[in-house]
């Protein structure tokens, strides 16, 4: 068993006994479509993951305008458990990062109920007609 490391808080010596277990992400890979039928900020999404490296991938496909019409495949940043109980390593969100010319988006994730609920934080980089937004959308796998 590997020895506990140690963090110092200002009041307090806390003991962590050693990395934390993998998420299972890949429990939410495959390909995501929209429940809605309307125009909408993203119009599908794929995920994977590769479990031996420990990464997992998103790739994103725009939908209404001004959303790109492909975002491409980029790393998540994190992987959330989908429980306060770590113990329990499945994966319930992942939080990933896009970086346009004109637009950074935070990309968050939510899966639960056999649906990924997706919400994205837009922050246009030049002041003009369009306001930073925020955009939630639900998706089925396919």
């Amino acid at each position: 068993m590997a020895e506990p490391s140690y963090s110092r808080r200002a009041h307090e010596d806390v003991m962590h006994p050693g990395p934390p277990p993998r998420v299972e992400a890949e429990v939410m890979d495959g390909r995501w479509f929209k429940t809605n039928d309307k125009l909408q900020w993203i119009e599908r999404l794929e995920i994977d993951s590769d479990p031996d490296a420990g990464e997992t991938y998103v790739h994103i496909h725009g939908g209404a305008a001004p959303s790109p019409a492909d975002w491409g495949r980029v790393r998540c940043d994190l992987l959330f458990a989908n429980a306060a109980d770590t113990a329990n390593a499945r994966a319930g969100g992942f939080i990933a990062h896009y970086d346009f010319d004109d637009m950074r988006v935070e990309v968050q994730a939510n899966y639960n109920l056999g649906l990924l609920v997706v919400a994205t934080f837009v922050n246009f980089r030049t002041p003009g007609a369009l306001s930073d937004r925020f955009t939630r959308e639900f998706f089925f796998r396919g």
